[in-house]
């Protein structure tokens, strides 16, 4: 239907998906929302510069003994750590630190932790960090009650189970990116499960039991922060906001959030990455963050978020690279589908008024141009990356994430996979998507780990 006439399968009032973004910012057909959603937000939000002092007593409100959860590598966090464990004690927490989280966490690490917290006998467990450290927080706060391993609720196992209990959960994040803070989601690395032998497989596991009860958002916490992490935890942020308007599953809640947290992100994530002891971006960008969280939370992450994930287990492509390098692909490969969704991503922006088709257009070259200012790759180089190591990415996209292909405006084939592992590794024997990924500057990696399957 056009905007501004009533929805007429829902009478003269309309349906919700035409309230779906501001008034007046609005030309042609609007994105198509459906009848019948759901939006669920239960988690409490503290968000404010210097609310980490605030920790102890808002846990307190939730137990009497915490694990606190952290990276193994402190270096530059020391001081927040510190601050984190002071305000528990004060407020009467006995606390137990568990100080050994890796990137991509192993699910063997958290197993680990989720015994510490058991024999500690912690009544909750608070998560300071980014998304890794805010995952594994919600590993151990399930696995507690569930008993079990990570994989036995994970959604790349067929016979996965639902995560239905979980020890309260504080997620304090230090980056602005994952927004793991409000979703009932958390990602872990596997090793020998899958159908490639030798390849590891990020997969995520969900339930609304290990929804934080409580996200404290200190902007303060992410200042400082190195470029290249600003720029990759930005674009991990972008992402989760792009592809939550595109799923299958969007609705008009979790459009409104993502659309918004695009406008910040484009608006202060170049001003964050170019001069890291600027203030005054940090607290648009943890707001993006938290925004886009709840919005995929709910909507869901569509194929850039699958590329992304095989790229992490196959290569080890941080993450916030792999879904830059996922989203230059994934806009062009939904551009037709979605280009009433990509026009109202652009009117959050700011973007020049036009047609639906130029302000799509206009939308695209401006995520590019973006993702380039900040420094992030389009192509990986195939300096010791095997001939094979395309049809793994493949499979492990599927072995991985295969929710995220299947909510997917445009149908994903197996063939547009191999398109699009073939345009990243910069294979000149690629097809024709390549051509849009831009002039790129190479990402080399060390691949000399991979086994390929017989």
């Amino acid at each position: 239907k056009t905007v501004g006439q009533p929805c007429q399968s829902l009478g003269p009032t309309g349906c919700a998906g035409c309230l779906a973004f501001p008034p007046g910012k609005q030309q042609e057909a609007a994105p198509i929302m459906p009848h019948y959603w759901d939006f669920l937000l239960p988690t409490r939000i503290h968000f404010g510069r210097g609310e980490l002092r605030r920790l102890g007593p808002l846990a307190a409100e939730l137990g009497k003994s915490a694990l606190l959860v952290g990276y193994a590598n402190l270096a530059g966090m020391e001081e927040a750590y510190a601050r984190a464990e002071r305000s528990l004690e004060k407020s009467g927490l006995h606390t137990t630190v568990f100080y050994e989280i890796l990137p991509d966490p192993p699910a063997p690490l958290v197993e680990r932790g989720a015994r510490l917290a058991a024999q500690s006998g912690v009544d909750l467990v608070v998560g300071l960090g980014g998304g890794s450290a805010i995952d594994a927080a919600k590993g151990i706060a399930a696995l507690v009650r569930m008993g079990g391993r990570l994989w036995d609720y994970t959604g790349g196992n067929p016979d996965s189970k639902p995560i239905t209990a979980a020890l309260p959960i504080v997620a304090v994040p230090t980056t602005a990116g994952t927004g793991a803070e409000v979703t009932d989601v958390a990602v872990f690395t596997h090793e020998g499960i899958g159908s490639l032998e030798g390849v590891a497989v990020k997969a995520s596991a969900s339930g609304p039991a290990i929804r934080p009860s409580l996200a404290l958002v200190d902007p303060d916490l992410a200042a400082g922060c190195p470029p290249p992490l600003t720029a990759a935890c930005g674009a991990d942020a972008l992402g989760h906001a792009i592809e939550s308007c595109l799923s299958r599953r969007a609705n008009p809640i979790a459009s409104t959030l993502a659309g918004q947290a695009v406008g910040l992100i484009v608006a202060h994530l170049a001003e964050a990455v170019a001069d890291p002891s600027a203030s005054e971006p940090r607290e648009p960008l943890a707001l993006a963050a938290t925004l886009a969280g709840a919005a995929f939370g709910s909507a869901g992450v569509v194929v850039p978020h699958a590329i992304a994930q095989a790229l992490g287990g196959v290569l080890g492509v941080p993450h916030g690279v792999g879904v830059a390098l996922g989203t230059r692909l994934g806009l062009r490969f939904n551009h037709d589908v979605c280009t009433a969704e990509y026009a109202e991503l652009a009117r959050f922006c700011d973007l020049p008024h036009g047609s639906n088709a130029e302000m799509a257009d206009r939308f695209v070259h401006t995520i590019d141009d973006l993702l380039q200012r900040i420094g992030l790759p389009s192509r990986i180089s195939r300096a010791g990356v095997p001939p094979d190591a395309i049809e793994i990415l493949v499979r492990n996209a599927y072995d991985s994430t295969p929710a995220p292909i299947t909510l997917n405006p445009r149908k994903v084939l197996e063939g547009d996979l191999r398109d699009f592992f073939a345009a990243i590794l910069d294979d000149d024997g690629c097809s024709d998507s390549a051509d849009h990924v831009g002039d790129p500057s190479l990402v080399s990696l060390d691949a000399s780990h991979l086994r390929v399957p017989k």
